[in-house]
């Protein structure tokens, strides 16, 4: 038997025995002085490769030979040395080996059988699609290595192909150039960065592909590294690339499903996961009445729905903390909405951070609900809400609320004689100079209230809230304009439905008895449509969609939900 050690793999002599390491893994092997002395001295026969017959005959006693031996056995399971006769065919000629070093080095190093890998990268025939400067660093990267043919125009031979494209949108139509089920390596020019992602197959991958880096891309756009040197940096994305093929070739398992990111003006490469999605539908028809929250799709053990929607890269919104957000008397959470058009910043409120960060973080959802919208005609208002029946109440309560105009009745002062009514009105009128009129609308058979703040003199409207009782949604809806006004603008003007987090599930399941009376639904029916999926979140980990009234359908019309 012959063995050769890894290329970067060591071992050196300590007071216990060999000190061994090969990548992040380190441990101590058991060796008496003599055999350490020996393999040391030999090191350089085991670089080039040594006959373990010779190291054992070197050994002159029996006992230090069985040691020799064990210690050789050890150092082959443990992946520092390799069995040349099974390395899946002859070593490469010395010319050979010193052209293609790197590639040779590096099968060695991580293949179990790295000189059949070799012979298959020789063997290789590889497609190179697009022009411009990543197609040709990634045609001489490919040669480098040692490809045997690299061309332009892929065949029935083609093993494997690297698609170079000026945009992500332009690799679906590469990809349909090449034979069925053909693995390729794509690597798409962003605006300020280049892109480089995982071995993939197909049409639809290509698609998936191109979901995820317009995703990197809206976060690269916000990153502090700035913009990356446009040649320099496709020079590096067709290194990278050739470089994955390499792996995917030698079939060495390091392949894994990541995109790398090229950005910053120094050519930062940032690695981020890439999954695939399944195929299937982004949008769900709602359940009526709504679903356990057992059937929500699963969130990670160990991560929280906040740390899912965001996270760099691959999520919707990043946290904002950099914006001169006053904290007193409410606070305040402002996230980015990284995956949105124009990537609005979304201003939550509460009384607490981890409150005010919720009312962002729905927020987010349902901006990204409409932006997700089947098309500019179908109907539904956004909403969310951290349980299945917490977002139909949402969408439900927001349908009522656009129905009903401002001008309701005025609210009676009684309910604004709580301390803190008090002194969130005095504060609108002395502070901010918005002295409030406050108008309220009441949920037949409930004491659910819908209260109105508006500027006194002009009629501007700063704030609307659904609470449990006229008292409890003019105090939500006179902090709500108050913490809009800290942020100096009208950013939470819009309705809120804060109290539906906090009611319990007795409060809940009465409340959407009573939005379901025929007085409330006057003869129409309940639809939904939930925003099940993300193209590269994957499952949305907190319920958000479409609601909406509208006639019940008739055995010749179906709602949209159950198209």
């Amino acid at each position: 038997m012959r063995v050769k050690l890894r290329p970067g793999a060591h071992f050196v002599p300590v007071a216990r025995g060999l000190y061994c390491a090969r990548g992040d893994r380190t441990f101590v092997l058991a060796a008496p002085p003599t055999l350490q002395r020996l393999l040391d001295d030999r090191l350089g026969e085991l670089t080039d490769g040594a006959d373990a017959a010779d190291l054992l005959g070197s050994v002159g006693e029996p006992a230090e030979r069985v040691a020799l031996r064990q210690v050789l056995a050890a150092l082959l399971g443990q992946g520092l040395l390799f069995d040349l006769d099974r390395a899946g065919g002859p070593v490469p000629d010395p010319e050979t080996a010193e052209r293609y070093g790197d590639a040779l080095a590096h099968y060695e190093e991580h293949c179990t059988e790295p000189y059949a890998a070799f012979a298959a990268l020789r063997a290789a025939e590889v497609a190179v699609l697009g022009e411009g400067p990543a197609a040709r660093s990634a045609t001489r990267g490919l040669l480098n290595l040692g490809v045997g043919t690299v061309t332009g125009r892929p065949g029935p031979r083609t093993a494997a192909a690297v698609l170079v494209a000026a945009a992500p949108e332009e690799l679906s139509g590469l990809a349909a150039l090449l034979p069925a089920d053909t693995p390729y390596l794509p690597a798409a020019a962003g605006d300020g960065h280049q892109i480089v992602g995982p071995v993939l197959r197909g049409v639809p991958q290509a698609r998936a592909f191109r979901a995820a880096a317009e995703r990197a891309a809206a976060w690269s756009r916000r990153h502090p590294a700035g913009r990356a040197p446009a040649l320099h940096a496709a020079t590096l994305a067709g290194s990278l690339a050739a470089r994955g093929l390499l792996d995917h070739l030698g079939a060495t398992g390091l392949d894994t499903p990541e995109l790398h990111l090229v950005h910053g003006r120094t050519l930062r490469t940032t690695l981020h996961p890439f999954t695939v999605r399944p195929a299937g539908p982004r949008w769900s028809p709602g359940t009526q009445p709504a679903p356990a929250e057992a059937d929500d799709p699963p969130t990670p053990a160990d991560r929280t729905p906040d740390e899912l929607l965001t996270t760099p890269w691959s999520g919707l919104g990043q946290w904002r903390d950099d914006l001169d957000l006053p904290q007193l008397p409410f606070r305040l959470a402002a996230v980015e909405a990284v995956a949105l058009p124009g990537q609005p910043v979304l201003v939550g409120w509460g009384t607490e951070p981890e409150d005010a960060r919720r009312d962002a973080l729905l927020r987010l959802l349902r901006a990204t609900t409409e932006d997700a919208r089947p098309d500019p005609a179908h109907p539904g208002t956004a909403a969310a809400g951290t349980t299945p029946e917490r977002w139909l109440l949402d969408g439900l309560l927001r349908v009522l609320a656009a129905e009903a105009p401002d001008d309701g009745p005025p609210l009676p002062g009684s309910d604004l004689a709580t301390p803190l009514a008090r002194s969130l009105v005095r504060a609108l009128t002395d502070y901010f100079d918005h002295p409030a009129l406050l108008t309220h609308r009441t949920l037949p058979d409930t004491g659910w209230a819908l209260v109105t703040v508006t500027h006194a003199d002009t009629g501007e409207r700063l704030a609307r809230e659904w609470g449990p009782s006229a008292q409890a949604a003019a105090q939500a809806a006179l902090a709500r304009a108050l913490a809009g006004l800290q942020h100096g603008r009208a950013a939470l003007a819009t309705v809120g439905t804060r109290a539906l987090e906090w009611a319990d599930p007795a409060e809940l399941t009465a409340l959407d008895a009573a939005l379901r009376a025929p007085e409330v639904l006057r003869g129409r029916a309940v639809h939904a449509r939930r925003l099940t999926a993300d193209p590269v979140l994957g499952p949305v980990p907190l319920p958000c969609g479409l609601i909406w009234l509208a006639d019940p359908p008739t055995a010749r019309t179906r709602a949209p939900e159950e198209s």
